[in-house]
């Protein structure tokens, strides 16, 4: 196949924006046709394609971003919302929310039959918006900045910005992910909003007091969302445990080395017990042991040797029950369960939302 220089031009500066490309041209047009029937290019979304090379380095997540930042080119004045406005923030939840490849807009009327299958709209009134500004300031490294109380159409343009997505404010996105997805599946957003100080309990309430319908959900999730949460895997075991009708644990716990008190370990959830037990749960992101990036380029045998020296401070500090448990293990729900059952983990009653082993939405993305 020939190469068309237009059109790899075209590729090329998509791929350095971090987003995907239209055709502006007849020719163009003609070329991404015949590159889509011999699979060099993919068509994700409606009028919108990537190179099937580049496209398939990327997760869920950051394929969605791809996609609103070349709709939003597109269509200036669009409003993303819900789970999309959410991956745009870098809020951390489970990339399955993304398996239908539904972008979310904002909208005065829901969908009609002419509506791109794809198109998802919620019915919001004058929301209240933020922009997310893209720019280049020097070489090839990007700079994401949020203004908010804004829109795309009142940011001046500069030589600099390469994007101005509109999204709906972060207490508003929050609510619309909270009354669509289930406690398990949003708790991470709040965890992580409120970990990037996005916005404050106090302005979710007040989306909710302008809504006409109940918001029970937002506030539970509210009373339980937590900054000291450090990833969506945590986020995820904590609101299994919840669920599941245990005992809320002190996170972030910090231990002291008895013998050497310049070394200090936080651990991830803890029960202190009325008897002076003190049960610590831990939880491993497999990238700590496959990504160099969060290993420091260690071997696995370094990283486990740690993790021993690690868990013998903790029980030097008081500790006397360590549980690990990984991704996958939240995800099922059950075995984590009865490894805080086994260890004696206080339950102070069954929720009823609680019912075994559920699709929580979770892949491997923590």
């Amino acid at each position: 196949m020939r190469t068309h220089a237009e059109l790899e031009q075209l590729c090329n500066e998509a791929e350095r924006n971090l987003q995907c490309f239209y055709p502006t041209t007849n020719a163009i047009r003609r070329a991404i046709h015949v590159r889509l029937q011999n699979g060099y290019i993919i068509r994700p979304f409606r009028n919108v394609y990537a190179r099937t090379a580049y496209w398939s380095t990327l997760n869920p997540a950051e394929q969605m971003r791809h996609i609103i930042r070349t709709l939003s080119q597109q269509f200036p004045n669009r409003i993303f919302a819900g789970i999309s406005a959410a991956a745009m923030m870098y809020l951390d939840y489970g990339w399955k929310l993304h398996a239908d490849g539904a972008v979310f807009i904002a909208g005065k009327t829901g969908n009609s039959k002419q509506t791109y299958r794809k198109i998802r709209r919620i019915i919001i009134t004058d929301p209240p918006t933020s922009v997310l500004i893209s720019s280049r300031k020097t070489g090839d490294s990007i700079q994401m900045t949020m203004v908010k109380n804004t829109s795309a159409a009142q940011i001046t343009a500069t030589s600099d910005i390469i994007n101005a997505v509109t999204i709906t404010s972060p207490a508003r996105t929050l609510v619309d992910c909270g009354l669509r997805y289930s406690f398990v599946q949003a708790l991470s957003l709040f965890d992580s909003a409120m970990r990037q100080g996005l916005t404050t309990a106090e302005q979710i309430i007040d989306i909710c007091d302008d809504m006409p319908i109940d918001c029970g959900r937002i506030f539970r999730l509210i009373h339980y969302m937590n900054p000291l949460s450090e990833n969506g895997g945590e986020s995820l075991c904590r609101a299994i445990l919840i669920e599941a009708g245990f005992a809320v644990p002190q996170l972030q716990r910090v231990f002291t080395d008895p013998d050497n008190p310049r070394k200090q370990y936080r651990a991830d959830f803890c029960w202190q017990m009325p008897d002076g037990r003190l049960i610590i749960l831990e939880y491993d992101g497999t990238q700590k042991y496959v990504d160099p990036e969060m290993t420091n380029r260690r071997s696995i045998q370094d990283v486990v040797h740690q993790e021993k020296e690690r868990e013998d401070i903790l029980r030097k500090a008081g500790a006397t029950t360590i549980i690990r448990t990984t991704f996958d293990e939240a995800r099922l729900q059950t075995p984590l369960i009865q490894k805080l059952i086994e260890a004696g983990v206080p339950l102070i009653g069954l929720t009823p939302a609680f019912a075994g082993p559920t699709n929580t939405g979770w892949q491997k993305a923590c």
